[in-house]
């Protein structure tokens, strides 16, 4: 099988892809000025003092969102920016709840955003508020939004050295910027926020035998575009990743001795937890009947973590964040429900996700955790069947050990398939080193914002040849 450049960037989904192939972000609103955070403040107290005579329940929540990305690659650079604004305002009485949204962040947009839920009739009511606004901005050394294009392909990694080599034949970094301010009104709070979200990724591929092999390093922070940069070491890891040459022959599927690693992992985790451990998953039967995880298994929810690319101050139901432990010592005791609520790019529909997943780690140590079995390495996307509550991941590598040492055998795109409920009550050890990952990804056509810090784990499951659309 052959493939193009086209063929192959679409097929590995390559985060420089939409730059370097011309199709750029929306540029929305760039030109019109962003408002000022007191005037929109007054908007949505205006607004939620209007409905609030209507309405028991009244939440107005508003975002102005600037996204930039560069990019680099052998064929050069490219930088696209864009912006949204939006307001929602939320309210609920014995009916239900209602929503109107407006994409205008202006006095007239809020305005008729409230006509649509009350029609003309204009009551106001005096609230408090809570008193005065609570207020969190980070302390940036610039603004992102200040950097030309120039500064931002500057602060890109280095490719030129791995495509000096033969076997690197394609070599990509990228450099992605979410940058958001929220706003929060009810008749108890007033409240703002922003956040400025970071990601660096470094791509390297290589050709082994007719199949592409993917090496790929990133990092993901809240804070200032400086505060964290990939290591030589890391760009080296990936190159070599890349590079590596596979056993030839087909894998032999069956059940195992594992060791995942951190972005393996990590994957597995964050699919247990969006599929098993909110509100609303654990009351399906199917479900709530699944045997707890290992009593080696603690985890937590912390969107207060310092740096976390998944964190927040407040979610989008206006409540502040605190700590979550979802499980301890095996046992699930919490879930995802209040005070996690979000929304796809601040505006999309309401449902409760995780925000910063920590894993809290043991004390193996990665190399002698395994005498026989397999290290899978390089997590891919998770599909979970919440009928059944099975999981197919898919791994870039399967690393065989005997004995306690490598065999030298590895074997590529590789899939970990089975119960999950199942995996995580097999976990019978995990690393004092951990790893933290952040992740973005689009729904309803709007980001969200996760991350997890996971250590190495060893379990037992089923591993197979990845199964290929026909």
């Amino acid at each position: 099988m052959s493939w193009n450049r086209r063929e192959l960037l679409g097929g590995l989904g390559s985060a420089t892809a939409a730059l370097i192939l011309g199709c750029h972000l929306p540029q929305r609103d760039m030109a019109k000025p962003i408002a000022p955070s007191d005037a929109v403040r007054a908007w949505l107290r205006d607004a939620v003092a209007w409905l609030a005579p209507a309405f028991p329940e009244v939440h107005a929540l508003a975002v102005s969102r600037r996204r930039i990305t560069a990019s680099l690659d052998a064929l050069g650079s490219g930088v696209a920016r864009s912006r949204f604004d939006g307001v929602v305002l939320s309210v609920r009485d014995k009916t239900g709840r209602r929503e109107q949204m407006s994409s205008e962040l202006s006095a007239t947009g809020v305005s008729r955003a409230v006509l649509s839920l009350v029609g003309t009739t204009k009551a106001s009511a005096g609230l408090g508020f809570g008193g005065a606004p609570v207020i969190v901005r980070p302390k940036l050394a610039g603004d992102p939004a200040a950097l030309e294009d120039r500064d931002l392909i500057r602060r890109l990694d280095p490719i030129a050295a791995d495509l000096a080599s033969s076997r690197i034949i394609y070599a990509a970094a990228l450099l992605d910027i979410d940058d958001a301010t929220t706003w929060s009104v009810a008749p108890d709070h007033d409240r703002e926020q922003r956040v400025v979200r970071v990601r660096r990724i470094a791509t390297r591929v290589a050709w082994n035998g007719t199949r592409p092999v993917v090496g790929e390093a990133t990092r993901a922070w809240v804070g200032g575009v400086d505060a964290g940069a990939l290591s030589p070491r890391e760009l080296h890891r990936a190159a070599l990743d890349a590079t590596e040459l596979m056993t030839p022959g087909a894998f032999a599927d069956g059940e195992h001795e594992l060791l995942l690693e951190p972005s393996v992992a990590a994957a597995a985790v964050d699919a247990a937890v969006r599929a098993l451990f909110t509100a609303r998953a654990l009351r399906r039967p199917e479900v709530a009947g699944r045997p707890p995880a290992s009593p080696r298994i603690s985890l937590v929810d912390d969107p207060t973590a310092p740096g976390a690319y998944g964190g927040y101050a407040f979610d989008d139901a206006g409540a502040l964040a605190a700590p979550l432990a979802l499980v301890e010592a095996g046992k699930i005791t919490g879930t995802l429900g209040a005070g996690r609520e979000r929304r796809p790019g601040h505006v999309g529909s309401l449902a409760a996700m995780p925000s910063h997943l920590r894993l809290v780690p043991g004390s193996g140590v990665p190399d002698a955790m395994l005498a026989t079995g397999f290290v899978l390495e390089g997590g891919g996307a998770a599909v979970v069947d919440a009928s059944s509550d099975r999981i197919t991941l898919g791994v870039a590598r399967a690393r065989e050990r005997a004995a306690g040492a490598a065999t030298g055998r590895v074997y590529a795109d590789v899939e970990l398939v089975g119960s999950l409920s199942a995996l995580l009550a097999s976990v019978s050890e995990l690393s004092a080193p951990t790893a933290t990952f952040g992740m973005r990804e689009e729904l309803e056509g709007e980001p969200t914002w996760r991350s997890i810090e996971v250590p190495w784990l060893r379990l037992r499951g089923t591993v197979r040849a990845r199964r290929r659309p026909a």
